[in-house]
This record gives C-alpha cells, sequence and structure tokens, in this order.
C-alpha cells in the first residue's frame, strides 16, 4: 500500500511574490542604513581613531584643531555631557516617578487625564524652543542666583547647571509616560491585598507600586538618559560652549553634541572633521548602549518580590479610623503617625506632579506674550531684512521647513509601512527580529548624529561615494552633494522611519484576526487582504503614527544645520541650500540685533503652535492616551 502524498502549499500569485518582495526590500533598507550609518562614522573619524594616541583624544582636554601639533582632547566635552545628563537625571527621576505614583494611584480620572495630556505636549516642544527660552528666562534667574550665592560678577547664568535643568525639563515626560504605564501595570490584586493588611495608600504605593513596577521604572530613566545625552540645540544655547573642565557650581562647559554642531560645517581641516565625526561615533555608542539596556529591562520578565508590610498584629483601632488604612492599626499614637505620613507624602507626590506640568505654562506663557507682541503681518509675507533694518519676515522659511518635512514624509511613510507589514506579515522570515531591533536601536540615535552621517554621505561624502555618485547619472540627480534640501530629507526622514515602523506594527496587530480569516475564505490573496482589509482597517492608528513622527522631525534643528544650512532667500530648488525656521531661532537668538530677537519670538511662537496644534490633532485622532515615550524610541 504506497503512503499517501503530503499536500503541498498552492504556489503564491506573482502579485503575491513581487509584494513581499517589496516588502522585504523595505526592511532590508533600514538594515542598509543602520550598517551604512556605523560604517560612514567608523570611516570618516579613522583619520584620527588610528592615531588616537597622538592626538590624545581620550588623554587630555585640550582641543587645538588649528595649531601644530594637532591636539584633539575630548574629556572636556564627555565631561559636559555627563554633567549636563547627570543633573538633568537628578531632577527628572524623583520628578517623573513621584508624578507617575500620583496619576497612576492618588489622582482623580480627570486630572490624571488633563495632566497626562500637559505632559505629551511638554513632550512635544522643540528643543530650539526649550533653548530659546532658558536663555531669556531660566538663564537670568540662575544669574542672580549665582551672585546670591557669591559666584563671579560676570556670570551670565548660562553654564552646566542651566543646560542640566533644561535637559531635565525636557527628558521628565518620557520618565513620566514610562513610569506611569508600569505603575497601572500592577495588578489590582497586589494593591488590594495591601490595604487589606493595613497598609496605608502610602505604604502600598512604597512597598508594592514601585517595587513591582521597579524594572519599567529603570527603563525609563535608560531611555530619559539616552536622550539627554544626545541632547544637542537646548545644550548648545545654554551650556556657554568654553572648552575647559571647571567643577564649580557657575562653571561654564561644553558638550560632545554641541561641539559638533558649532563646528563641523566650519571645519579648517580633514583631520578636524575626522575628530568632530569621531566624537559623534562615541556618542552614538554611547546611546546606544543606554538604549539597548532599557530596552532589555522593558523586556525582560523578572518581577522583583512584593513586600508587602503587614502592619501590626492587632483588629482593633481609634473608631475615627479611616476605611483606607484597613482594620490594622494598634495604637492612637501610631496611628497619627502613620495618617501624618500618608498625608506628607501625598502632598509630595501632588507637587511632583504641579513641578512637572508648571514649565509647560511658563514656556507657553512667556513665549505666548513675547511672540504674540513681536509677531504682525510682514512676518508671514516678508523676507529678512539685514541687521540695522526694521521690518522683515520669515516667509521663506516658513515654506521651506514645510517642503522639508513634506518631502521626508513622502519618502519615508510608504518605506515604514511597507516595513511594518514585512514585519507584521513575513514574521517567519529570519531577518525580522533584526529589522525590528535596529529599527528600533535606530530610533534612540541622536538626531546630530543623523545629521553627521546625512552630511558626510551627501554634503562631503568621502571620495570614493563621491566618484561612485558621479558615474551613475540616476544617482548624481538624486543625490547631489552640497548643502541642499535633499540633504535635509534624507536626515529627518531617517528620524521618521523608526516611528512609522513602530506605529504601523502596532496599529496592524489591533486589527481583529475575524476580517483577516473572512477576507481569506472569500478568496483573496495575502497581498490583497494587506492592501483592502489591514492596512484600511489600521489607517486611523496610522494616520497618528504618521502626525507624530511629522512632528517630531518639524522642529529639529541640528541635522538641518549640517544639511541645509539656511538661506535667507525662498526656496530656489531642493539642489540648493533651503531655508527653515528653527534654524532662524537659533541664529537670531545669538544676535544683538532688538528686531532679530523680535523675529525670534514670533518663530518660536509660531513654531511652537504649529507643533502643539499637531499633537492635539493627534490626541484626538487617537482618541487615547499616546505614550510620550514613543517620540525618543
Amino acid at each position: 500500500m504506497s503512503e499517501p502524498v503530503a499536500a503541498q502549499k498552492p504556489p503564491s500569485p506573482a502579485g503575491d511574490v513581487i509584494f513581499r518582495l517589496i516588502c522585504q526590500a523595505c526592511g532590508m533598507f533600514i538594515l542598509l542604513v543602520a550598517a551604512a550609518l556605523l560604517g560612514i562614522l567608523v570611516w570618516q573619524s579613522w583619520d584620527v581613531l588610528s592615531r588616537i594616541g597622538e592626538y590624545k583624544m581620550f588623554t587630555s582636554t585640550d582641543w587645538n584643531p588649528d595649531q601644530r601639533p594637532r591636539v584633539f582632547g575630548s574629556w572636556v566635552f564627555i565631561y559636559g555631557t555627563l554633567a549636563t545628563s547627570l543633573i538633568a537625571m537628578l531632577v527628572a527621576v524623583p520628578l517623573g516617578v513621584g508624578s507617575a505614583a500620583f496619576l497612576s494611584e492618588i489622582a482623580p480620572p480627570w486630572i490624571r487625564k488633563t495632566c497626562s495630556f500637559l505632559i505629551e505636549l511638554l513632550a512635544a516642544i522643540p528643543s530650539v524652543v526649550y533653548g530659546f527660552w532658558g536663555l531669556f528666562f531660566l538663564t537670568p534667574g540662575l544669574q542672580k542666583l549665582f551672585l546670591l550665592l557669591g559666584g563671579p560678577p560676570n556670570t551670565s547664568g548660562q553654564g552646566i547647571l542651566a543646560a542640566g535643568l533644561i535637559l531635565a525639563i525636557m527628558i521628565v515626560p518620557y520618565v513620566t509616560a514610562i513610569s506611569f504605564d508600569v505603575c497601572r501595570a500592577v495588578p489590582s490584586s497586589q494593591r488590594q491585598g495591601s490595604l487589606a493588611l493595613g497598609a496605608t495608600r502610602w505604604q502600598m504605593i512604597w512597598t508594592v507600586v514601585l517595587p513591582y513596577a521597579r524594572p519599567g521604572i529603570i527603563a525609563a530613566c535608560f531611555l530619559a538618559l539616552g536622550r539627554a545625552l544626545g541632547e544637542t540645540m537646548a545644550v548648545t544655547m545654554l551650556i556657554g560652549n568654553v572648552r575647559y573642565i571647571d567643577f564649580s557650581l557657575f562653571a561654564s562647559g561644553d558638550s560632545i553634541a554641541s561641539v559638533i554642531a558649532n563646528q563641523l560645517n566650519e571645519a579648517g581641516s580633514r583631520d578636524h572633521r575626522s575628530a568632530l565625526v569621531a566624537l559623534g561615533l562615541v556618542l552614538f555608542l554611547i546611546t546606544a548602549m543606554t538604549n539597548l539596556a532599557a530596552r532589555f529591562l522593558i523586556r525582560q520578565g523578572a518581577k522583583p518580590r512584593v513586600r508587602v508590610n503587614r502592619g501590626p498584629q492587632s483588629l482593633t483601632g481609634p473608631a475615627n479610623a479611616p476605611a483606607e488604612f484597613g482594620p490594622l492599626v494598634v495604637s492612637e499614637s501610631q496611628w497619627k503617625r502613620t495618617a501624618r505620613e500618608n498625608r506628607v507624602m501625598t502632598w509630595v507626590l501632588g507637587f511632583c506632579q504641579l513641578a512637572t506640568v508648571v514649565p509647560l505654562f511658563l514656556i507657553l506663557g512667556y513665549i505666548g506674550v513675547r511672540g504674540a507682541s513681536s509677531l504682525d503681518w510682514n512676518f508671514f509675507t516678508e523676507l529678512p531684512k539685514p541687521p540695522g533694518q526694521l521690518g522683515g519676515g520669515m516667509i521663506h522659511a516658513i515654506v521651506g521647513s514645510g517642503i522639508i518635512v513634506l518631502l521626508a514624509s513622502v519618502c519615508a511613510v510608504p518605506i515604514g509601512v511597507l516595513t511594518a507589514v514585512y514585519l507584521h506579515e513575513y514574521n517567519t522570515h529570519p531577518l525580522t527580529k533584526p529589522v525590528r531591533f535596529v529599527t528600533e536601536l535606530l530610533g534612540g540615535v541622536p538626531s546630530i548624529v543623523i545629521g553627521i552621517f546625512a552630511y558626510a554621505l551627501l554634503v562631503k561624502p568621502p571620495a570614493f561615494i563621491a566618484s561612485l555618485i558621479a558615474s551613475v547619472p540616476i544617482l548624481s540627480y538624486l543625490m547631489p552633494s552640497g548643502f541642499t534640501a535633499w540633504a535635509g530629507v534624507f536626515a529627518l526622514g531617517i528620524m521618521m522611519l523608526p516611528v512609522v515602523v513602530r506605529t504601523a506594527e502596532e496599529s496592524m496587530k489591533l486589527v481583529p484576526a475575524s476580517l483577516r480569516q473572512a477576507s481569506y475564505a472569500l478568496g483573496a490573496t495575502q497581498r490583497q487582504t494587506v492592501m483592502r482589509v489591514i492596512l484600511p482597517a489600521s489607517l486611523p492608528a496610522i494616520t497618528t503614527g504618521v502626525l507624530l513622527a511629522m512632528g517630531r522631525i518639524a522642529g529639529e534643528t541640528a541635522p538641518l544645520i549640517l544639511t541645509t544650512a539656511g538661506s535667507n532667500f525662498w526656496p530656489r530648488s531642493l539642489y540648493d541650500r533651503t531655508p527653515f525656521l528653527p534654524g532662524y531661532i537659533y541664529e537670531y537668538s545669538k544676535s544683538a540685533d532688538a528686531d532679530q530677537q523680535r523675529q525670534a519670538w514670533a518663530a518660536a511662537l509660531v513654531l511652537l503652535s504649529a507643533i502643539l496644534l499637531l499633537n492635539i490633532l493627534i490626541r484626538v485622532a487617537a482618541g487615547r492616551r499616546v505614550v510620550a515615550a514613543s517620540r525618543a524610541d
């Protein structure tokens, strides 16, 4: 008797095969981008890395790119980066965790919803706006404080402390958002068991909620640290940009991202440029390690041992003891002490929440008042005037920013969505896990590093890349060298990809399996099911992710400084320098001309209003709370 022949899967239609290959190609593109980023950084920094001892890169604090012998000591910048990040973490972590505990365990629903929305808005503010506000609001206050504390009479308030404080304001939404999510994930049975055993609400938070959520909170801290280490514009505007190490409270300094943003375009020698790219490589490796540690903690499933404070072993207590304290109270004095501790810590956690959202109102209020008084019709109709002449506007920069953001979206969204389809629909392919891992890692790369990559690849490419591009007409047309809008589009598109991929994949996971099964039952192929069922069903959430990514790149400054370089004229061509609004805020903030400062306030108000309006639309469209941490990922 012959054995039965195994049933074979029918061959896929040609359209399905082509569609699968296109999706795989998009996934491979992300792997190629990540490999090219690392390769370009190593290649462009090799001149210094191969002679690291000669240039004393990690053994000196001197930075002399224009003298002989050249010395590229990096410790001043490493110290400034670590010091500002440490100050930021010392301020942001207690406030963020306390705020998350308050929202999760104490706040009524209407306060929880309102404060969550305000925290999301705080996370959406562009870094150049943070720096501009800090320059004119925060540093004058620090200047007065330094003088009261006996600081030098010529202090301006700028320095490592100012940069650290502005970083703290920038990263506290990330700590709060992730910590809130992990606190809400604690099982209700843990809370109820603690309260039933006599714990107060604060004791329940301290001994049950926070220990249970500890891995997620630590992960939030690592993600926030990666965000702080890679921040560029706000730190550049506030740190003072001096190249020496001073451990004083009033000291100025410099950071890795700041020196790259200030010097890369003007690097006078190949070695100088190589040293700056080497600093970018160091920054990339540091932030990559912190993000990897954070993701490991998020994914690891081990939960800490939950310790429940059982309280005194008596079942009687004061007749007026509140029900929230449970039945296990032994004496009047101990109950009063416990009640007092509970009230004090409730106020402390409430203060953490208040301190977290107050900077949002200070920023909106200060920029709103100064910007509204500086805004006029000329701002939206005219080009800039030379210094010393009144009037002028920034219509060209508004148009230029819009062109770059829209083109970056047009390029990145199809690749991101098709990559998400590859990860979701073809998850048995051996490269889906590497693509997902690299995509998440790419989301944590600092914007200044993305700017270096685009600068080294498109603005001033290596000789072999330049010759390769010149030898292929289509490449020379698509990838022109020099400061161009295309270089800025390339940088911002790379920044958009991780956000689009993540939100699109998560959106497709929410589509009910019954829709897919019904499509297959009616004879549809996999391509038809994806294009006509899954993507249309997940389109609202994908649209939310696209708007989220656009909101992230709309306020970016550092990558565009290194790629498009800005212009005082109308955008003439995608192959020429292109003006962008955040660049004017940065440049005019340093100007002594009163009219240029006035226009910087108007530009800050316009940029801030556009991004906040976009985030409000996102919230309305999403219909649910958007986790603020998805912006550093």
